[in-house]
């Protein structure tokens, strides 16, 4: 029986192609950034199924006794996670939430942030990222919304007159609310099905899609912006 190369010895390969000639120390680095590249898609393989197994019913109990750990445990390793409320100084850091954003996608989050403050709301939801990604109008995000035959500026609308009311409580730091975090941790699930090295304003969409509870995806889902049209549209324009 011929034996094929072992996942070890493939990754080993992986590193030598990806440095020829790198000293010792430089590989140490690149073999860190990949083991930290698996534990991310690790984690997303996992997250995968329990949300489907969420999805079909079962409780966080239940999952809990299928991978080994408590209901708490189990919800707080794939609830949607806190993100941090300023992600300029130390988002470039490979690891942070941001890390992986391309400046565009990480302007859109800044943009969410303002469009929530601006409406009066106390929590940054899929809204106020689907609006980010209106306004950030020359990026793939956007693009991928024309592409499947919808105006930018009749999607705004068709979000800006559904907003709820301003909130009369308003102050001090504005958090993510459970929708907006899972819109996050499913763009990042997009970008690696994708093969992306990066996450962007389309992968920013296809999140808002999947997500499926919020208000971004009632809205994408009347004016005919579905995951596969989008998916289509955002590998067509980063293929150019």
């Amino acid at each position: 029986m011929e034996n094929s190369p072992s996942p070890l010895n493939a990754l080993i390969a992986q590193v030598l192609d990806a440095h020829p000639g790198a000293d010792p120390l430089a590989r140490v680095e690149a073999a860190c950034q990949a083991a930290a590249d698996l534990d991310e898609v690790a984690d997303h393989l996992v997250g995968h199924f329990v949300d489907e197994a969420r999805g079909a019913g079962f409780t966080w109990t239940q999952i809990g006794e299928h991978i080994g750990v408590t209901k708490q445990a189990a919800r707080k390793r794939f609830a949607p996670r806190d993100v941090p409320d300023k992600i300029s100084d130390t988002a470039a850091a490979r690891g942070d939430v941001f890390g992986r954003y391309t400046d565009r996608a990480r302007h859109v989050v800044v943009l969410a942030q303002e469009n929530a403050r601006q409406h009066g709301h106390p929590f940054i939801s899929t809204e106020h990222i689907l609006l980010g990604i209106c306004q950030e109008d020359r990026d793939i995000g956007a693009a991928a919304i024309k592409a499947c035959g919808v105006r930018v500026t009749d999607l705004q609308a068709a979000i800006t007159t559904r907003l709820a009311p301003a909130s009369s409580h308003l102050q001090g730091h504005i958090p993510f609310a459970q929708e907006g975090k899972k819109t996050l941790e499913l763009a990042a699930r997009a970008s690696l099905l994708l093969g992306h090295d990066q996450i962007g304003t389309g992968h920013l969409l296809l999140g808002l899609i999947e997500e499926g509870t919020g208000l971004a995806a009632q809205v994408l889902a009347e004016t005919g912006v579905t995951a596969e049209r989008a998916q289509a549209e955002i590998v067509r324009l980063l293929s150019a």
